[in-house]
């Protein structure tokens, strides 16, 4: 029995004063008697009670160890603390010691500012971290300050060549110090450290010093005499630019050999082609010829023929043999923006079922001949090109009164060669085009719009109607005027104005003028006959200030912009019927070629 833990230990086992009577025992048989010797008494009292003490203390204790043990099974197992326990708790105990936490915070703040404040370790930092830059630098002749075109630059690894602007530009570099390279032949290389930092480093102009022979050029145009401006010429090892006043530097290596072919361009000027002698050190001066090429009519083979040329009278070609079936009313409306020319003639010998000769339009391309047809049709009259549309007006075969599709205003558009219908009538009383839109007014019968007078632009997606009256003319007396002929009434209308003005009375000029405009709509071009003499007019289309560019007697229509600098017009006299050119900048005209009088862009006729 465990003990009374309650009782004091000095009355644990009180000391007895007598030894008390054993019991009565029954007898026991001498063969019954356990031959061991019974060690647990002995013949003292005393010496008895204090073992039977110790034994029950012994037993006490053991079952104290037991019961220990077991309650110790029942326990959850706590493995002995490893590397990570460890960890955690001296994190644990970092972040609860505000001193320590903040002033770790404090001194890894301190290391990356320092470490962002010392650029190899900044640029370690940026570029493990997969940060990347970018650089870009202008190459320039030294002697010239020019630009140099394909000319090698070598950033961190990476090598480009320099555009026609001469630059160059390198994505992906890898920030710190690096080396940059720059050559090209027959100049000296150019070999420098440059640091590669976070963003587009721009390094600015570099120059780079001639070693080789230089020629001198000057590049002009072929009318004006006026330089051309960034015309380029290049060898197989060579590029230079010219200067605003066309004059140009080529730097060659003098290891290469003589005679050398030099290819010279301008933007909207044919490629020249010109042999160097490198002992020839004196200036060569060499003419630009637009390269958007002229289109006639000619019947020297006895047909009407189509040609091709180049304004100098170069490069003549037969674009568009004659079937001999035309008529004499041939139209020929060259693009001043594309290479496209459109031709309208009779030349396909198609009749309608009453014999009537009918007449094709056809677009040509002066660089592949390749010829498509477009519409066929009683008639044909064409409104204008726009860019790549052309707007044209198709004269049905019908002229029933009834009818109310028997003209139809259609843009086509080359690019995707598709076309619209814009409007429809059993006529119109007029149509024409200025500044980039189209205006028309169909007749009082079957139309797809009421009567009126009407503005859209060639897409067909802006169709307004201006005056909500039958518009029988629409006279342009001026660049940005018009005066629509309603019934016994007059109006003046302003390009851009969203309505027409009424008149008092008849205007003072009831004369028609045929502009053409630019590509931009920024000058139109206009004849006039003045003194007996044809003048040709370029009319500024913001302030309205006319100048004259040409007067020569027997100058006609058709004209037309060859480009925006050029144009060309007709010479018609009893001596002659040519075309000739002239640059709008100065500088004289110039004669392309003897042609047959055909019609060109005009005003509207009344089918």
């Amino acid at each position: 029995m465990p003990k009374n833990k309650d009782q004091p230990a000095a009355e644990a086992h009180p000391k007895p004063t007598s030894v008390p009577p054993l019991p009565d025992a029954p007898a026991i048989e001498p063969d019954e008697v356990d031959p061991v010797v019974d060690q647990t008494t002995s013949d003292d009292p005393e010496i008895d009670q204090a073992i039977d003490e110790i034994t029950t203390q012994e037993a006490d204790d053991i079952l104290e160890v037991e019961d220990a043990e077991l309650a110790k099974s029942f326990e959850p197992q706590i493995e002995p603390r490893g590397l990570k326990a460890k960890v955690t708790a001296l994190v644990s105990a970092w972040w609860h010691n505000k001193k320590a936490r903040y002033g770790t915070f404090v001194g890894l703040a301190i290391l990356f500012i320092l470490s962002f404040a010392i650029p190899p370790s900044r640029y370690f930092i940026l570029n493990t971290s997969g940060v990347r830059g970018s650089a870009s630098l202008v190459v320039i002749d030294q002697s010239t300050q020019q630009p140099l075109k394909n000319v090698d630059v070598v950033v961190a690894g990476q090598s480009v060549k320099t555009d026609t602007e001469g630059v160059a530009k390198l994505t992906h570099l890898k920030l710190g110090s690096t080396q940059l390279v720059i050559k090209r032949r027959a100049f000296a290389p150019v070999t420098k450290m440059i640091v590669v930092g976070w963003g587009s480093n721009p390094y600015g102009r570099i120059n780079l010093e001639p070693t080789g022979s230089q020629y001198n050029y000057v590049i002009t145009d072929f009318l004006s005499g006026k330089g051309v401006a960034q015309a380029e010429a290049s060898t197989t090892d060579a590029d230079a630019a010219a200067d605003d006043k066309g004059n140009l530097v080529l730097t060659v290596d003098p290891s290469q050999s003589s005679p050398l072919q030099v290819t010279i361009k301008a933007d909207g000027y044919r490629d020249e082609v010109v042999s160097l002698n490198l002992d020839d050190k004196s200036t060569h001066k060499l003419d630009m010829v637009p390269s958007h090429k002229h289109t006639f009519i000619s019947k020297r083979s006895g047909k009407y023929d189509l040609y091709a040329i180049d304004v100098d009278g170069k490069n003549e070609s037969l674009l568009l043999a004659g079937t001999g079936h035309e008529r004499e009313d041939l139209v020929v409306t060259p693009s001043p923006s594309t290479s496209l020319v459109a031709l309208s003639s009779s030349r396909d010998n198609v009749r309608n079922k009453d014999g009537f000769l009918l007449t094709s339009l056809n677009l040509v391309d002066t660089k592949t001949g390749k010829k498509t047809q477009i519409s066929q049709s009683e008639n044909i009259q064409i409104v204008d090109w726009f860019g790549s549309r052309i707007v044209f007006v198709e004269v049905g075969a019908s002229s029933s009164a009834d009818n109310p599709n028997r003209q139809r205003l259609i843009s086509y558009d080359t690019v995707n060669n598709s076309q619209k219908v814009l409007a429809t009538s059993n006529y119109f009383n007029d149509v024409l085009s200025a500044s980039g839109n189209i205006y028309y007014a169909p007749s009082d019968s079957n139309a797809s719009k009421a009567p009126g007078f009407y503005k859209t632009n060639p897409e067909g997606t802006d169709n307004v109607n201006i005056l909500n009256k039958i518009t029988w003319n629409i006279l342009r007396t001026q660049n940005n005027q018009m005066t629509l002929s309603v019934g016994g009434d007059w109006y003046n209308y302003k390009l851009g104005d969203v309505s027409a003005t009424k008149l008092n009375g008849a205007p003072a000029n009831t004369k028609n003028r045929l502009y053409q405009d630019d590509s931009e709509h920024k000058h139109s071009l206009w004849v006039d006959s003045r003194d007996g003499r044809g003048v040709l007019i370029k009319t500024d289309t913001t302030s309205q200030q006319e100048t004259v560019i040409r007067t020569q007697s027997g100058l006609v229509k058709p004209f037309y912009w060859l480009n925006d600098h050029y144009a060309v017009y007709r010479i018609h006299t009893d001596q002659e019927t040519a075309d000739y050119v002239i640059n709008l900048e100065g500088g004289q005209a110039r004669k392309i070629s003897n042609v047959n009088n055909t019609a060109g862009l005009g005003n509207w006729y009344y089918y």
